[in-house]
């Protein structure tokens, strides 16, 4: 097997991780075969869902075989402030009530790289190592 890091490349012979790599690639393609044969029974489930939740004051609906095995849909919504300022007007006093303010301070690149030279920046931040990204090439 050939392991690329950046340009550099070197070979390896590791059986376990030849094994790994190959059942990943098998198990990853076979899952993108089966999620793409979901597609269409996710939207068909989901529409009736919405039919029949249409006139109903609830956002879940089972859908229970003879078998008892079944589905369990449930709607949301995704929803945002697109005009803050018209909102507020419209409100008024209710709007610290009926909306969440929040300030949020994301690190940039270059603070992210600092913290790992410097315990007093790091001293300063939540770190935590991210699971590991793994897709095919």
């Amino acid at each position: 097997m050939l392991v690329k890091i950046g340009k550099n490349e070197v070979k390896n012979s590791d059986k376990a991780l030849i094994r790994a790599v190959e059942d990943f690639c098998d198990l990853k393609l076979a899952i993108d075969e089966l999620n793409e044969k979901l597609k269409p029974l996710r939207e068909l489930i989901g529409e009736f869902a919405k039919e029949m939740l249409k006139s109903k004051n609830a956002a879940t609906i089972n859908f229970i075989l003879d078998s008892d095995s079944g589905v369990k849909v449930s709607l949301g919504y995704d929803v945002k402030i697109s005009d803050e300022s018209n909102l507020r007007l419209i409100l008024g006093e209710r709007f610290d009530d009926l909306v969440k303010t929040t300030t949020l301070f994301k690190p940039e690149k270059k603070l992210q790289e600092l913290a790992l030279n410097d315990d007093g920046i790091k001293g300063c931040l939540d770190i935590r190592e991210k699971t590991p990204y793994i897709s095919l090439i």
